[in-house]
């Protein structure tokens, strides 16, 4: 199969680069400016193409010869309708490194055309979501009655969020803190049920409601109609998550002008950590399913840091789907190769099973 990565000079994509290039996995590495795009693939020994999405002819003629597109440019609710409608129209599959939610809709959405057309299409095959989806299906597989599943994230070191996670973030904010409850999603308070959870160095931590991505895939992929998701959260946090959960803010957020003005401060805070701050992070996954008759089961998983786990994830998830039969349609990022799959992934531990 041929792989074309887009997005290649980001953040995340530097990480996906590296990863394919020790597993010895060609990439055609693509973008919009060639400034960018052409010495990055000729300092990696790959080819590369230079066009943007404003055309779908553009589009189309880049990726005809592509097996599978994998899109690393964002936010992906401007960038997954574009390439989406070309890789429907060549038969070219799709993967992307989405954390919204709205993408993640539309593409479940749109499952019978991706199966019409003979192509494999999966949203979200980072950190959001390969392994927090990746825990739910496990948890549903060792309770398959389960009704509520809770899963939660820690990070350790010194990874943090990039510039980009976090402007996409910010634009999630108006959505207000979600859990999807009877199979609906609903809002909720920031501070609702905070509670503690040990993610396994046996130091409960106190965390509060996070709107992430698994209450549409998790629900997708395991049809638990209970999800809740959580990450560490101090008082003083959520506090704050409260004056960002107004209304107030909410409107404010709406304007151009302010919005552009939260956006640059966004870029001043978030620098990037360097590489070797990013080789001694990780992430720390809990989750918990339970069922009508009390019964419970917990797994916890551990990776890489994020954004390193972020580039490894989707180029496993390509190479396996070049070398396996697998059915075209839509899928979850665990799904694709089973919740196990994960665990096979460089910096990825094997869960652990409490029940």
């Amino acid at each position: 199969m041929k792989f074309l990565l887009y997005g290649a000079n980001g953040h995340t994509a530097a990480f996906a680069i590296e990863y394919a290039k020790e597993q010895g996995i060609n990439l055609i590495l693509a973008g919009r400016s060639q400034e960018s795009i052409k010495p990055l693939a000729e300092k990696n020994g790959f080819d590369y193409r230079i066009f943007d999405l404003e055309s779908n002819d553009a589009i189309c003629k880049n990726i005809k010869d592509i097996d599978l597109v994998l899109n690393f440019a964002g936010p992906f609710r401007f960038t997954f309708k574009k390439m989406i409608n070309a890789c429907l129209k060549t038969k070219t599959h799709y993967l992307d490194i989405t954390g919204e939610m709205t993408v993640i809709e539309k593409a479940y959405l749109m499952g019978d055309q991706f199966r019409k057309a003979g192509i494999i299409v999966s949203p979200a095959t980072a950190f959001d979501t390969l392994p927090t989806d990746s825990v739910a299906l496990k948890l549903k597989s060792l309770l398959p009655d389960a009704n509520k599943i809770k899963l939660a994230f820690k990070i350790s070191g010194r990874g943090t969020f990039s510039a980009g996670s976090a402007i996409t973030g910010m634009y999630r904010m108006h959505k207000g803190c979600l859990i999807r409850k009877n199979g609906k999603i609903k809002r909720v308070s920031p501070l609702y049920n905070k509670h503690n959870i040990d993610f396994g160095d046996g130091k409960p931590i106190q965390v509060g409601i996070w709107t992430w991505a698994d209450i549409y895939s998790g629900y997708y992929s395991t049809k638990v109609p209970n999800i809740e998701f959580y990450t560490p959260l101090s008082d003083t946090q959520l506090k704050k998550a409260l004056k960002y959960d107004s209304l107030k803010y909410k409107i404010l957020l709406r304007l151009p002008f302010l919005r552009n003005t939260q956006i640059e401060k966004i870029k001043k805070k978030f620098r990037n950590p360097s590489y070797e701050a990013r080789l001694k992070s990780s992430m720390h996954i809990f989750g918990q399913a339970n069922n009508s008759n009390g019964d419970k089961v917990v797994v916890k998983l551990k990776t890489c840091d994020s954004y390193i786990f972020s580039g490894r994830g989707p180029i496993a998830l390509a190479n396996y789907i070049s070398k396996n039969d697998v059915e075209p349609g839509f899928y979850t990022a665990g799904q694709i190769a089973g919740p196990d799959f994960v665990t096979t992934i460089e910096g990825a531990e094997e869960f652990e099973i409490l029940k």
